[in-house]
């Protein structure tokens, strides 16, 4: 046991993981941008480095839903930072967001689950066909981008209770060994890393957390479900780590150098 532990009274370090191996795996592992529209040219600059993933914050701004980390001032809307440019983008690109055919995701973080927030996002996404919709039991119809809903628990439960086909699923923020496998709502995890992580991304990885690390992954695949893990060192022995270990997503703030680390 670790003297952090012992500081912290045991109660507060991670749970230890079994033992779970499921196999080769083939899945890629995406490029995300992290609170996205914080960067000078909100998607135009992940898409610029290659990233397959963004993530916006969404808040009920009137009749619309404004992008920010803590509501008002907004970067923008939903439409026009995110939904507008990525369907130019497809009209441009024979219809995938990079050229290649390959998938996109954009993470909607809901910052409050009213029920107001709800029924207008719900309204907004109607209106983009090239996204992908989930009927209950799984994928009914695959598009060029998939919305994956984080954020309010509450909020994100109830939109994936709306009649199918929807054109979104949802995540959920914890992980553990006796959930469900995944369905047409819930598709996916995006997990706090030092829930279950206790190295901080410098130097290198001590083999229990490397194994740790491929247990939560392993855990994850094991219902069916990619797997993001966010407020994550963000260090290239990091994010080394997290590819080897075949992390889905692997999160970050720095555009530029985790593109650069994904090419060697």
């Amino acid at each position: 046991m670790s003297r952090l532990c012992l500081a912290l009274l045991l109660s507060a370090c991670p749970p230890v993981l079994p033992q779970i191996d499921v196999g080769p795996t083939f899945n890629p592992t995406f490029k995300h941008a992290h609170n996205d529209y914080e960067h000078t040219r909100p998607l135009l600059d992940a898409l610029d480095a290659k990233f397959e993933s963004v993530e916006a914050d969404l808040w009920l701004d009137g009749t619309d839903l404004g992008v920010s980390h803590g509501g008002a001032p907004y970067k923008g809307s939903l439409k026009s930072l995110y939904l507008e440019p990525l369907a130019a983008r497809l009209a441009a690109n024979n219809g995938s967001v990079h050229g290649d055919g390959k998938p996109f995701f954009l993470w909607l973080d809901l910052k409050n689950g009213s029920a107001a927030l709800q029924s207008t996002l719900a309204a907004q996404l109607a209106d983009y066909a090239f996204l992908t919709r989930f009927d209950d039991a799984g994928q009914s119809r695959a598009g060029a981008v998939t919305v994956v809903l984080t954020g309010d628990d509450a909020g994100k439960r109830a939109l994936v209770d709306l009649p199918a086909p929807r054109p979104y699923i949802r995540d959920s923020n914890s992980f553990s060994v006796n959930d469900p496998p995944a369905d047409g709502k819930w598709g996916f995890y995006a997990v706090n890393y030092y829930a279950f992580m206790q190295w901080d991304g410098a130097g290198a990885i001590p083999a229990t957390q490397r194994r740790q690390l491929e247990n939560l992954i392993n855990g994850a695949h094991a219902t069916g479900r990619p797997i993001r893990l966010f407020a994550n060192p963000d260090t290239t022995s990091y994010w080394s780590e997290a590819k080897a270990a075949h992390a889905d997503f692997v999160n970050t703030d720095k555009l530029a150098e985790l593109a650069a680390a994904f090419s060697q």
